[in-house]
């Protein structure tokens, strides 16, 4: 009699499943192709909390894991990592080649948390620090003032 109403339960269960992959997958259709995109190539297989339009571009929550603004071009403005190293791979690609390698100098390009930018600056978080890298001259600054060429 029990094996009975455990097979009765897992028609019950699977049907839960798939409703759930059924509302994640509406989410993803909201979003436009250019940010699927960047998510399918930097957090594959990751699934999307949530997606929201606002008056200047777009956020994604992935699940489990990072938060990402887009402008209204789809060009990312911010990746917050929400407390894990954003993936290698996105740092290499989505940074100028000067901040890359001074982070690869100093050891330190598996250690981004979250980046920011804008049309003027690139600022990175560290585990212990703030890196802010200004595009029309290659400097990199620290919280304390210390400067360095890139």
């Amino acid at each position: 009699m029990i094996r009975f109403e455990k097979l009765l339960l897992l028609p019950a269960i699977l049907m839960v499943l798939l409703l759930g992959a059924c509302s994640s997958s509406n989410v993803w259709d909201e979003i436009p192709t250019p940010i699927t995109s960047f998510i399918e190539q930097y957090y594959p297989g990751s699934g999307v909390k949530s997606f929201s339009q606002t008056t200047d571009g777009y956020k994604v929550k992935i699940n489990n894991g990072a938060s990402l603004s887009f402008d209204e071009e789809y060009h990312w403005t911010f990746i917050d990592g929400n407390g894990v190293r954003l993936p290698e791979v996105l740092v290499y690609n989505q940074l100028p080649p000067a901040l890359f390698n001074y982070l690869q100098g100093i050891e330190q390009q598996g250690e981004v948390y979250a980046i920011n930018r804008d049309k003027t600056y690139y600022k990175l978080t560290m585990h212990d620090t703030v890196i802010t890298y200004e595009i029309a001259t290659g400097k990199i600054s620290y919280p304390d003032g210390k400067m360095i060429e890139a």
